[in-house]
């Protein structure tokens, strides 16, 4: 079983098929799933957001964060270390708000507009960030106050729209737009095989073509489909993905991580971030 899906869904599905049949969780995520015998590989809090952090810290004065995002697992365990981390360094955390899935989110951006942070941290996720970026340009705020997400990919990039985009920044392990040969050739052979006009790839749909890449390699390693045997053959692996190569060390899958700010409906890669 190779997911792409909410925390909350993984949660069920692992005490569902605990010791009965591997189960790969491929996005990113909150971390501390060695109870629930997963094979996680997608990026924790430390690894996908201790980079653009720091960057937005030391290179654009954001010293005032707001943190907004949907009300389950994924986004409360993000903010906990993101808001620790802030405060580590000196910053501060002027506001902090949550809100279920498919519920209004106007009242977020009259908060963060009495607020007037330097920069809000983004984890709402799909749709959900659609109407919010949008209102949030639209009340002019996007002109001040920089927006970081660690969920936003290219197909909610188009939908936010090019006029809604200014401002917005983006840490993940994977964009479309990443200049790297395994990139290139991923890319190549998805379009020979669907077409030019195939949905653009993000770190999601890349996260599903990952965990088919990482169970290969680990059941090469293991030369056995037992639970067991797979999970002793876990820690050091090494698995090549169109982002790069990724390790796993003391249980946590490291690899590059990037920062790409939102030119109109398509991301510009800024820089990367060694979590070896």
């Amino acid at each position: 079983m190779i997911g792409v899906h909410l925390s909350s869904v993984r949660v069920e599905l692992a005490r569902a098929l605990a010791d009965r049949v591997p189960y790969v969780f491929a996005p990113l995520f909150e971390g501390g799933t060695e109870s629930e015998k997963v094979f996680s590989i997608g990026e924790v809090p430390e690894r996908q957001f201790s980079g653009p952090v720091s960057h937005f810290m030391d290179n654009q004065a954001a010293r005032r964060w707001f943190l907004v995002g949907n009300d389950y697992v994924w986004p409360r365990a993000s903010h906990n270390w993101v808001r620790d981390f802030v405060l580590g360094r000196g910053g501060a955390v002027v506001g902090e708000e949550y809100v279920g899935l498919g519920y209004d989110t106007t009242h977020l951006v009259d908060m963060i507009e009495a607020a007037n942070p330097d920069i809000v941290f983004l984890s709402l996720v799909g749709s959900e960030c659609v109407p919010f970026n949008r209102m949030f340009a639209e009340r002019g705020l996007s002109r001040h106050i920089l927006r970081l997400s660690g969920a936003v990919e290219e197909n909610t990039l188009m939908a936010i729209g090019a006029d809604n985009t200014e401002n917005l920044f983006c840490a993940a392990g994977y964009f479309s737009a990443l200049q790297t040969p395994e990139n290139h050739t991923f890319l190549k052979r998805y379009r020979d095989a669907f077409g030019v006009t195939a949905p653009v790839q993000g770190v999601l749909s890349e996260a599903c073509y990952e965990g088919l890449r990482f169970f290969g390699a680990l059941a090469t390693r293991a030369q056995s489909l037992e639970i067991d045997a797979l999970s002793q053959a876990f820690e050091g692996l090494s698995f090549e993905s169109p982002r790069g190569v990724t390790t796993v060390r003391n249980g946590v899958a490291s690899g590059p991580t990037y920062l790409a700010r939102a030119e109109g409906t398509e991301f510009e890669v800024l820089r990367s971030f060694d979590n070896a």
